[in-house]
């Protein structure tokens, strides 16, 4: 199962899931164009929606995405890359810049995060990198609701 991952310029949404769902995942709209492909090493497994890729980039472990819609894109990958649940790490990876979060103290993150939040919530991560700030709020507990329906739908096709 590969746990790091490179996506094309098309699968941008998709490459958010996977860093929500805790895969290092780069993203070609994050480079200037023509300095993405040189980014990917062989530890990566390229994703794309372009039969051009497949051919120009042969020498990569390559994923071709069928879908046009994200989440059926990641319903296609947990199947072509037998990722299981065991194998996610949610809300622990920054989906601006791909960074693992760091848990931070409460006194830390103060005058980044709103009052009422700061007021309700005990328990905060942090980029590292780009200093964008985390906290368990309602957002996450609707994100997992997703990854475990994805995975529900990911089974049933298989089972039948």
């Amino acid at each position: 199962m590969p746990t790091s991952f490179a996506v094309e310029r098309t699968l941008g949404r998709l490459g958010k899931w996977l860093r929500l769902m805790g895969f290092d995942t780069l993203s070609e709209i994050e480079y200037p164009r023509g300095t993405f492909m040189q980014r990917i090493g062989s530890e990566r497994t390229f994703l794309t929606r372009m039969h051009p890729s497949l051919r120009a980039h042969a020498t990569l472990k390559t994923i071709w995405i069928q879908s046009n819609h994200p989440r059926d894109q990641v319903v296609e990958l947990i199947r072509k890359a037998a990722i299981r649940p065991e194998d996610l790490r949610p809300f622990s990876r920054c989906i601006i810049c791909n960074e693992q979060i760091v848990y931070v103290s409460k006194d830390d993150v103060q005058r980044f995060v709103p009052d009422y939040v700061w007021d309700t919530q005990t328990r905060f991560h942090q980029c590292p990198k780009c200093g964008r700030v985390y906290w368990k709020g309602s957002h996450t507990e609707r994100g997992l609701k997703r990854i475990i329906e994805i995975f529900s739908k990911t089974s049933k096709k298989v089972s039948s």
